[in-house]
């Protein structure tokens, strides 16, 4: 095993080793599909030079900010988890530590959720302390997936038919139409404003 002073001596060291990680995993076909480097692609590269140059990884923390339940385009109910964790990146040799802080999101139409946020969480904590190029975009993989904002239109219905009362409806309402990320067409606002009106009449 390579000796190093600090952590950031072997963090470089690590870096110089493992440059770019090819992209093995393909989910879905056609324009729908895409490739990516996976969980076991990102280790597969970086643990032989993590090990001979003294690097070890662990969690040390974790937040739930919220989950909630969905519909998908095919009309199936998926649930969407977000939270926080926090990796250890330690040195064996100089004993430093530094911490890195990473979203923990997945969705799942089963159980499954929690444990997909936990891999994708791990994958990313060690492409952002190791600076690893995969040619990975999550812009454009977003937007070539959901040009018709299938997605917001469902995470805005969702969020209508929660309200309890008129004051919590009329919030919702001005936020989803004040929303610029999601850029509804005029006919999604109308269909929204059908929701509104329809959860109105329930609320009484």
């Amino acid at each position: 095993m390579s000796k190093h002073e600090s952590l950031s001596a072997a963090q470089l060291a690590v870096m110089k080793d493992v440059g770019y990680v090819q992209k093995k995993g393909k989910v879905g076909t056609g324009k729908y599909g895409y490739t990516y480097a996976g969980e076991a692609e990102l280790i597969a590269q970086l643990r032989p030079s993590m090990i001979e140059h003294g690097i070890v990884m662990y969690p040390v923390g974790s937040e739930i900010h919220s989950t909630e339940g969905y519909t998908t385009n095919n009309g199936n109910r998926a649930s969407l988890f977000l939270g926080v964790r926090d990796f250890a990146f330690e040195h064996v040799d100089s004993g430093e530590i530094r911490i890195v802080k990473v979203f923990s999101e997945a969705s799942d139409g089963g159980d499954k959720r929690a444990a997909k946020a936990m891999t994708l969480s791990k994958k990313y904590a060690l492409r952002e302390f190791f600076l690893i190029e995969t040619g990975d975009d999550p812009d454009a993989v977003i937007q070539s997936r959901d040009k018709d904002n299938s997605y917001y239109v469902s995470r805005a219905v969702t969020a209508l038919s929660k309200c309890s009362n008129k004051e919590e409806l009329d919030e919702m309402m001005e936020k989803i139409q004040s929303y610029d990320s999601a850029k509804f067409s005029d006919d999604q606002l109308e269909d929204l404003s059908s929701v509104y009106k329809t959860k109105m009449q329930e609320i009484g």
